[in-house]
């Protein structure tokens, strides 16, 4: 058991030391945007390396304030941290394939 809970405390370690985590966390967002992407970070937590997928947090954080209609914040999201929008159009979220919109110019990363 104790094995268990150093593997877990290692995994938060390791999240909270990775760049897009950081970025995120720090970001002068919405309760209701940081709150969701919380929740996305903690289902999307790799099992084999304790790390969220960046493509997949940005693509998820894009599509979510299209969603609630800030819009306005999507050039920021964009620049918060150094990945592309997710893969090719699309991004997992819990094991599930998501399709982001890429009109408007969502696909440019920087």
């Amino acid at each position: 058991m104790s094995d268990t809970i150093h593997l877990q405390s290692e995994r938060i370690n390791l999240l909270n030391r990775q760049s897009c985590v950081k970025a995120f966390r720090s970001a002068n967002l919405p309760i209701i945007l940081k709150s969701e992407g919380e929740q996305f970070i903690n289902r999307n937590i790799l099992s084999d390396c304790g790390r969220v997928p960046p493509n997949c947090l940005k693509a998820f954080l894009i599509s979510t304030a299209k969603k609630m209609c800030i819009i306005k914040l999507i050039p920021r999201i964009k620049t918060l941290f150094k990945s592309e929008i997710g893969y090719r159009g699309y991004y997992l979220d819990a094991g599930n394939l998501r399709h982001i919109d890429m009109l408007n110019d969502f696909s440019q990363s920087r």
